[in-house]
């Protein structure tokens, strides 16, 4: 381009960035060798990376596309990722949104309140739901994750932190005759949760389940039934 970005009409703009559709443009070639000119769609700068971002299976393409990407918030959902009828929904004057941002630990306390709150019928209807959440969140809570938001996203995750959110959904599957292989999964916990961590492998233990600890944890190693040192 000889024109400054911003001196094109917008127009221009707009087809450079997001394509001709099916609307064909000529253009015109010079290698150096040979000139000639062909005429056809453009599919626009953004939509080719959109579209090498997805498409690629290389860990490299992707960061080098990265570079071009930022994330922002959508204006109209302000980022909560609903429509407006499902955050109009509220419960103690909270919408679901809203609910996603409290950490785990705050997260329990407000669903534990609910049954002082709901009424009679609302309770009927909420059980089985409550005590489901309830139970999911008290086996987060039990490998040390009180901390996380229900809202972080999982690319964000340490690798011992996933691995705990892993060994919380195995306890609440209730899965028996099950070898689970864990690599180090006390990395990044504080000494106090140590604890909640080995009650938690014990738990998957006594479900009837084989459970392979690589650790470097003297706590840990203690609790152990068997030791095998490499």
């Amino acid at each position: 381009l000889d024109e400054k970005w911003k001196k094109l009409p917008k127009e221009i703009r707009d087809i450079i960035l997001f394509g001709s559709n099916d609307d064909e443009i000529k253009f015109n070639y010079d290698d150096g060798y040979e000139k000639y000119s062909t005429k056809k769609t453009f599919e626009g700068v953004i939509n080719n990376l959109e579209r090498r971002y997805l498409e690629t299976e290389s860990e490299w393409k992707r960061e080098e596309i990265s570079q071009y990407q930022s994330e922002s918030d959508c204006e109209k959902c302000k980022g909560m990722r609903l429509k407006d009828e499902a955050l109009c929904v509220k419960i103690d004057n909270l919408n679901i949104s809203e609910v996603a941002t409290k950490s785990i630990s705050e997260a329990k306390k407000w669903f534990s309140k609910l049954n002082n709150i709901l009424e009679e019928k609302e309770k009927k209807i909420a059980q089985h739901i409550l005590k489901e959440i309830n139970e999911r969140l008290d086996f987060l809570l039990n490998v040390g994750l009180d901390y996380l938001t229900l809202s972080r996203e999982s690319g964000t995750l340490s690798g011992g932190e996933s691995q705990r959110i892993r060994l919380a959904s195995q306890i609440g599957s209730g899965l028996t005759g099950v070898l689970y292989v864990l690599d180090e999964p006390s990395i990044g916990l504080h000494q106090k949760d140590n604890v909640k961590l080995i009650n938690a492998l014990k738990r998957l233990r006594d479900l009837g389940n084989t459970v392979i600890v690589v650790e470097h944890d003297t706590e840990t190693i203690e609790n152990a039934d068997h030791i095998i040192d490499l």
